[in-house]
């Protein structure tokens, strides 16, 4: 502590809050500008995702189309696999994906 705060406590009280105050509009304005450049992130990945989901699609369809494979038959293996990493939600955990491409 400071003799002027000791002198002092409310205006030392005050420069305080203001010093606060100011770091925290600084950080705002600094969050303000990382947003858009996440928001364009988002939207990429997102964009990446329905394409994948396309080509996704169009390869499922082909391949039921010839009799390659069956829907039915990827149905009930995206079932099987989707417990292997030890949650039943519809999802499998990339890390155990690429561990079983090996």
């Amino acid at each position: 502590m400071s003799l002027f705060d000791f002198f002092f406590p409310e205006q030392a009280q005050a420069s305080y809050l203001r010093t606060l105050a100011n770091s925290e509009q600084q950080r705002a304005r600094g969050a303000a500008r990382k947003e858009p450049a996440l928001d364009r992130r988002i939207a990429a990945l997102e964009g990446d995702v329905g394409y994948l989901a396309l080509v996704l699609g169009a390869l499922l369809q082909k391949v039921d189309e010839k009799g390659v494979i069956t829907r039915d038959e990827v149905r009930d293996t995206v079932m099987e696999l989707d417990g292997i990493d030890g949650v039943k939600d519809g999802r499998l955990d990339v890390d155990i994906l690429r561990g079983m491409a090996h």
